[in-house]
């Protein structure tokens, strides 16, 4: 009976429902995983963005790893390096594509930071920027680097198009030296006259959908399982129950 199910062919079967189940559990789990880092992500966001503004120089004196201070508000005065605008593109704002607009900002400390000064839609020109001095309120953020699928930056070093706020790359086209982060621009004062750039909203701070593709993965997995339980006794019934005889008329 159990030779029946052990045939090549049913091993392939067996095989093949056992790998469809470990790929399935392992989806969920990864989903799982996913939920605490958005958790984690969200937590850290709220503690960061609702910690007292400072001086950025005071904030980047103290802390060489600048994901432990990510999200955290800061304040510059200083003025903008007009000449040296660069943008990011392939970025979207509500619905909408366009570039960020980043530049490299002199502080009175003389010391220089990348600011983000917001979004603009695909159609817009590039803003004009204030010529005074100023004070910017907002975001540290970390420099991004690109991914293994992520879109290739220009070699030609004109090119003032980034794919990514790859900030050593940046700073290296512009010829300025800054630390490997930028900042995400909330407030200018004074305020500006231009409604343009728009300020890039926060992160949203729910949890997404993984908890319920988790429960789905685990789902499939148990399905798969009794799919093939159901399957397998029934082949067992048909090795075990004896042939109805054949009845031959006189």
């Amino acid at each position: 009976m159990i030779r029946r199910l052990l045939t090549p062919r049913w091993i392939v079967v067996h095989l093949s429902v056992l790998a469809l189940i470990v790929l399935m559990v392992n989806l969920a789990f990864w989903q799982l995983s996913r939920l605490d880092q958005k958790k984690s992500f969200n937590a850290t966001l709220t503690a960061h963005s609702n910690e007292p503004v400072e001086n950025i120089e005071n904030i980047v004196s103290t802390s060489s790893d600048i994901e432990s201070i990510e999200w955290r508000r800061v304040q510059l005065s200083g003025s903008y390096m007009t000449d040296k605008i660069v943008t990011v593109v392939n970025r979207s704002q509500n619905g909408t594509a366009g570039y960020d607009v980043l530049v490299p900002f002199r502080t009175t400390n003389n010391e220089t930071f990348l600011i983000n000064r917001g979004f603009m839609q695909l159609s817009m020109p590039l803003p004009t920027l204030p010529t005074t001095p100023l004070k910017v309120l907002g975001y540290i953020r970390d420099s991004q680097a690109r991914g293994t699928l992520g879109a290739i930056d220009s070699t030609d070093t004109t090119v003032r198009e980034f794919q990514r706020f790859d900030i050593p790359l940046i700073a290296e086209r512009l010829g300025v030296e800054t630390q490997p982060l930028f900042i995400q621009l909330r407030d200018e004062v004074p305020t500006p006259t231009q409604a343009w750039p728009a300020p890039v909203a926060l992160p949203d701070l729910n949890e997404g959908t993984h908890l319920s593709y988790a429960v789905q993965w685990f789902f499939f997995a148990l399905t798969a399982l009794v799919a093939w339980v159901v399957v397998v006794r029934r082949k067992m019934r048909e090795v075990t129950e004896p042939s109805a005889p054949s009845h031959t008329s006189a």
